[in-house]
């Protein structure tokens, strides 16, 4: 066989300086898939990129695109520029996050579990109790011993719900799991609002509490809120970032003993404690909007046998914003009082404690006036006068009656919370449309909001609108004394 003829380099043309450095590029890049052993090339490195490949999104070469069209390109940045922009799913009164994208039933299992390390480690440490002598010197029987060890071993106490979203039963069932694995008592209310939510913890004396709930973001969205001992929430600041912290460094079982879990109903003892305000309450019009059933249905059992004329106006879970007269909700509502007649307007939001009232016209109500209209009419009813306002709503007074004692706090509810507790305040209010009343414990149920407002006007027979307006700060020192 006569050996292959010499090429000699110049018969090859030299490559243009133009493809040398891209050439150069491709050939040094080494295309590989987060989580694979193996490399790929990159015809499939684009293919995949083209498809939209779960992988690809955290791919330190997603960057290459290659010959893809532009229009692939274009929704590729779209695509990251979204990603980018998600927000941090520890908000700042929970854990929010798209389901199955950022919160599934792991996720969520993992962070109620670290949770749960934090109701551990609050709980007092018990030894075993020194063994007594009866009167004839013997010491107790074994009975009784092994009954107080069982006690001291028993493990925190903490009430879950979820709310009307799809997804979460699903959540829950990981969130129970998780607390019952770590030795927790797990006493479940199933389907319930945030507000219930709070009044069973307290009612049964519970160690902390978990509500699986997207409230205040959009259908999309889960996650979770917290309660401690007392129904004091969770939020930024005061305790949340503890949670994060247990979550991301990891935990252990605090128990080899698994936890129980029963259900109870607090339906009943709920509606209950709404009795004392919803009576002697004159014949009114209320148009209410609200996208919880439970909340339609606890109004709806209080106004039977009322002189009021209760309407609902038909809301969807979704993300809105009381304080703007063009969002979608508030439009619609002050239509429909402009178009029939009532005496005042409610919006209800969907984490069953914020709201947002309107006058018999439709007129939007600053909260800032909501919350005067409150503390005067307290004041009145309770010899403390000791009252908490954000900042936004102190700038709004021009004179501060003589007896009172406004102080200002923060806008997290837990701030509100532990603010009412030290400085023995009646009541906490402000721009965001919380308002807080001193009970057993400090409470912000729109439900009460409602009682306490319709208890106000039931003093007079004028308009809603007349009502607010003709309470300033100078004419509430002539208020009656509170006997």
């Amino acid at each position: 066989m006569k050996p292959l003829p010499e090429i000699k380099a110049e018969i090859l043309p030299p490559l243009p300086r133009i493809l040398q450095p891209a050439l150069l590029e491709s050939s040094e890049v080494f295309f590989q898939c987060p989580g694979e052993d193996y490399p790929i090339s990159k015809a499939i490195h684009l293919s995949r990129l083209a498809a939209f490949y779960p992988k690809c999104r955290e791919c330190p070469h997603k960057g290459h695109t290659g010959n893809l069209s532009p229009e692939i390109i274009e929704r590729l940045k779209q695509t990251q520029r979204s990603r980018a922009s998600e927000q941090h799913p520890y908000t700042t009164e929970g854990v929010r996050g798209v389901y199955l994208n950022q919160i599934n039933r792991t996720h969520a299992a993992h962070i109620a579990g670290a949770f749960s390390t934090i109701l551990w480690e609050a709980l007092p440490l018990k030894g075993v109790a020194p063994k007594k002598s009866i009167s004839n010197g013997t010491p107790e029987s074994a009975t009784a011993v092994s009954s107080a060890s069982q006690e001291q071993s028993r493990g925190p106490s903490v009430v879950i719900g979820f709310d009307e979203r799809p997804a979460s039963p699903d959540i829950i069932t990981g969130v129970a799991s998780a607390l019952r694995r770590n030795g927790c008592r797990v006493i479940d209310l199933g389907l319930t609002v945030p507000s219930i939510l709070s009044f069973a913890t307290n009612h049964l004396q519970a160690h902390g509490a978990i509500m699986v709930t997207g409230a205040q973001f959009g259908p999309s969205y889960t996650g979770l809120d917290f309660l401690l001992e007392h129904s004091q929430p969770v939020s930024a600041g005061r305790g949340l970032e503890n949670i994060e912290q247990i979550s991301l460094r990891g935990f252990g079982r605090a128990s080899r003993q698994p936890g129980s879990q029963r259900t109870f109903h607090p339906m009943e003892a709920y509606r209950a404690q709404f009795q004392k305000y919803f009576h002697a309450l004159r014949p009114l019009k209320i148009k209410i909007a609200c996208s919880l059933r439970l909340v339609r249905e606890t109004l709806n059992a209080l106004f039977e046998k009322l002189p009021c004329e209760l309407t609902w106006v038909d809301i969807p879970h979704q993300r809105r914003d009381l304080l703007n007269p063009q969002d979608n909700d508030v439009q619609k509502m002050q239509k429909q009082l402009q178009a029939d007649s009532a005496d005042l307007g409610l919006i209800i939001d969907d984490d069953s404690r914020r709201c947002a009232f309107f006058t018999e016209s439709g007129t939007l109500l600053p909260n800032a006036k909501v919350s005067r209209f409150l503390m005067q009419a307290l004041s009145r009813e309770q010899s403390s006068r000791n009252f908490l306002l954000d900042q936004t709503c102190q700038a709004e007074w021009n004179d501060v009656p003589a007896g009172w004692n406004i102080s200002t706090h923060a806008g997290t509810l837990a701030d509100s919370y532990f603010q009412m507790m030290q400085q023995q305040a009646v009541y906490a209010g402000g721009q965001s449309g919380y308002h807080w009343f001193r009970d057993a414990v400090p409470t912000c149920d729109a439900i009460l909001t409602l009682a306490h407002i319709l208890a106000a006007l039931s003093f007079s027979d004028a308009p809603f609108s007349e009502v607010v307006s003709q309470y300033s700060c100078r004419d509430a020192e002539s208020l009656p004394e509170t006997s």
